[in-house]
């Protein structure tokens, strides 16, 4: 939660900073008329790179087999941005990654070291977090452009593990870089909708190393 919190107060104390920025530059009729600042928000399907080998790595004891996983979610983002330039962007938000879970059987060969008891056992979480990036996109006076979008997320996983006999809570966090690229199709002079994919690390260095592809739907608004 450091982590997060830390993000998000320097993108407050940013934007107010951005926001008198853009008013001096409209003031001083500078490089460009249309408006600067702009809300996004949308949903996408995700696919997590977590497989048998991850699950063991990340929630194995040693005891298990038959491991299935479920990486295929949905979820969402919305944010605030402000182009600096015409060609230049910053973007700060929530995105939520969506639902991970995975199963196996164990065969209760750990239970005496505080492992698992033998049967099912059953794993499910969640991923969100806030980003704050960089948008190098075409200039929004075109009626079709191109974007390209990178920064960094800080992240939190959070679930349950449960087997025949127990079950816990775990909460895992990062702070990783993201990417993605996307097309923007004008719908009115000050909106917009995009189409756009990006790639998510998810890596804590510790019990967490995957990542997250998502594709996106988003409508922006700009004022």
């Amino acid at each position: 939660m450091k982590k997060l919190s830390v993000i998000t107060l320097v993108a407050v104390s940013l934007f107010p900073m951005l926001a008198e920025a853009d008013h001096l530059r409209r003031s001083s009729g500078s490089y460009r008329s249309e408006p600067a600042m702009y809300i996004f928000g949308g949903l996408s399907t995700s696919s997590y790179d977590f497989d048998r080998s991850d699950f063991r790595y990340s929630f194995g004891d040693g005891s298990l087999s038959n491991i299935k996983t479920d990486t295929e979610s949905g979820g969402g983002r919305f944010g605030v941005g402000f182009d600096f330039s015409p060609e230049l962007g910053l973007e700060f938000g929530y995105a939520s990654l969506g639902s991970l879970s995975g199963s196996a059987i164990s065969s209760g060969s750990q239970v005496l070291n505080n492992g698992y008891s033998a049967g099912r056992v059953d794993m499910d979480a969640d991923a969100d977090g806030v980003f704050l990036g960089i948008n190098v996109h075409t200039p929004n006076r075109e009626q079709v452009g191109l974007f390209a979008r990178f920064g960094v997320y800080s992240w939190e996983l959070d679930g349950t593990v449960e087997d025949s006999s127990r079950s816990g809570e775990f909460t895992v966090e990062g702070t990783d870089p993201y990417v993605g690229a996307g097309l923007r199709l004008a719908l009115a002079e000050n909106a917009s909708v995009t189409l756009a994919y990006d790639h998510y690390m998810l890596d804590d260095d510790e019990s967490i190393k995957m990542s997250a592809d998502t594709l996106s739907v988003d409508l922006v608004f700009r004022f």
